[in-house]
């Protein structure tokens, strides 16, 4: 049994994979790019490796450079995140996302994001307007 969950799409795609969820915004230029480990003191996700999975988080920050640095450096070492799911879209992430093909969804209800937990498994088509956890 699947649980479907509403949302609006910014970049499409499909993804299937691990749910991994921040409170915190997220700077992806202190990732490690060789292992997606996050790297960031005080983060939630310090120590945690991004790479194939679904992020769901508030929102990125940092500068232009500093973003696209950090995501462009994952891609090139095959350690991107599978999708995120944002609270807030904001142009920087945007524009990476779109660029590099990173399927990127935000107006998931609260209440749906609540349902959202670690180590479950989702799976996201935005051709067919689908995101439900995989039981």
């Amino acid at each position: 049994m699947s649980s479907v969950i509403s949302f609006r799409t910014i970049s499409g795609g499909y993804a299937e994979a691990e749910v991994i969820c921040s409170n915190d915004d997220i700077c992806f230029y202190v990732t490690e790019p060789k292992t997606g480990i996050l790297r960031d003191k005080g983060h939630d996700l310090d120590g945690v490796s991004l790479a194939g999975k679904i992020l769901v988080f508030p929102s990125g920050k940092g500068s232009a450079v500093v973003q696209d640095e950090g995501l462009f450096s994952l891609k090139e070492n095959g350690k991107l995140p599978a999708a995120m799911i944002i609270e807030s879209p904001e142009t920087v992430l945007v524009f990476a996302a779109l660029l590099l093909k990173i399927p990127l969804l935000d107006s998931v209800s609260i209440e749906d994001r609540k349902k959202l937990q670690n180590g479950m498994r989702l799976r996201l088509d935005t051709d067919k307007n689908l995101l439900e956890i995989v039981e």
